[in-house]
């Protein structure tokens, strides 16, 4: 099935993004259309995605323009997907045409924050658009009460997205493929963190290795529906393992996925950030 991606320029473009909003987190946290044409008209992004037969939007990427350390920055606030056409590229193409529109715009990189314990983004923003993280920040937005953040603090990490690098273009076109977790494990890549059943295992200590891996629940939003402790403990735990990395100069750079759906972060030194990680 084929799908476009149109850029939003009026008031209708931007309403279009509306129901997925309400659909993927729920209306309390929907962004309002005016405010995105006026981040449009700004030097933002607002790209509703289409498939072919289906007059709705599929889905659709929202980003604005910002500062920090001193150069120009998209922000990537918002990218969803409606069910029935997730797993199809469309994730993909939208976040393609948000890259060419903000290197046309000169901008070499792009960030965005997501919810460290959810392992479907970490493979899509890590492995398939070899994005990298160096920070942490407890309870980031407060309290939310959307469907997929109520309950729990909102705890976020930085992604930052280099959109002009080689790399990048060959993990878009799926050249260049993330190793294994079980490829880290035979390479005796220690865990800071590491689950035990449903439950987080024992933070470790950061000891200057080359490499490190921070697991996290391969389903996270079923652990929380079944079981609200252990998705806290989760929580904690990864708090408490990234804050002592990032501490010591660490970026996580990869990833990696198990056969049996396990996952888990691959940490390098930063002075190492391009390292691939164990093949």
């Amino acid at each position: 099935m084929g799908f476009r991606i149109e850029v939003a320029h009026d008031i209708a473009g931007c309403a279009a993004t509306v129901p997925i909003q309400e659909e993927v987190w729920s209306g309390d946290v929907v962004v309002p259309p005016q405010l995105l044409l006026a981040a449009a008209h700004n030097g933002g992004f607002v790209g509703p995605g289409y498939v072919d037969d289906d007059p709705a939007a599929a889905g659709f990427v929202f980003g604005f323009l910002g500062i920090r350390d001193y150069h120009f920055r998209h922000h990537s606030h918002m990218l969803a997907v409606r069910e029935p056409h997730r797993g199809g590229g469309l994730a993909i193409a939208l976040k393609e045409a948000q890259r060419d529109h903000c290197l046309d715009q000169g901008i070499e990189v792009v960030g965005w924050t997501m919810d460290p314990l959810e392992a479907r983004n970490a493979t899509f923003n890590f492995a398939k658009l070899g994005a990298y993280t160096r920070e942490y920040h407890r309870d980031f937005y407060g309290p939310m009460p959307d469907k997929l953040n109520a309950g729990l603090p909102s705890d976020r990490i930085y992604v930052e997205w280099p959109i002009g690098h080689d790399r990048t273009y060959k993990r878009l076109r799926g050249e260049d493929a993330s190793p294994s977790l079980e490829d880290a494990e035979r390479e005796s890549v220690g865990y800071l963190l590491r689950a035990e059943g449903d439950r987080p295992g024992r933070v470790g200590t950061v000891n200057d290795e080359t490499h490190l891996l921070v697991e996290i629940p391969p389903r996270f939003q079923e652990l929380k529906a079944r079981d609200p402790d252990a998705a806290l403990a989760w929580r904690l735990a990864a708090r408490e393992a990234f804050e002592a990395a990032f501490g010591r100069g660490y970026a996580a750079v990869e990833f990696l996925r198990a056969a049996d759906g396990r996952g888990a972060y691959l940490l390098v030194p930063q002075s190492s950030g391009s390292a691939r990680g164990p093949k």
